[in-house]
């Protein structure tokens, strides 16, 4: 168990970093003042995977009655 809860916290740090990284990339691109095609198609992607995550940690939020269910929702790759 202690492994899985690595798992999360590493997971979650990781998500952090990433939302930061989006984050700031998204401040560069508001305070440009000229946009080309390719600012506008990563500002796609960037909404993308931010919506993306917003639902990872939501479905995180979700315990079911048997935590035993939760854990073996994990990626088994990852756990290892």
């Amino acid at each position: 168990m202690i492994k899985e809860m690595t798992y999360l916290a590493d997971h979650l740090s990781g998500l952090r970093q990433e939302i930061a990284d989006l984050q700031k990339l998204n401040t560069h691109y508001a305070n440009k003042r000229e946009r080309s095609p390719f600012d506008e198609s990563a500002l796609e992607l960037r909404t993308v995977r931010l919506l993306q995550i917003k639902k990872e940690l939501a479905n995180m939020l979700i315990q079911p009655s048997n935590p035993k269910v939760w854990w073996e929702r994990l990626p088994k790759s990852r756990i290892a």
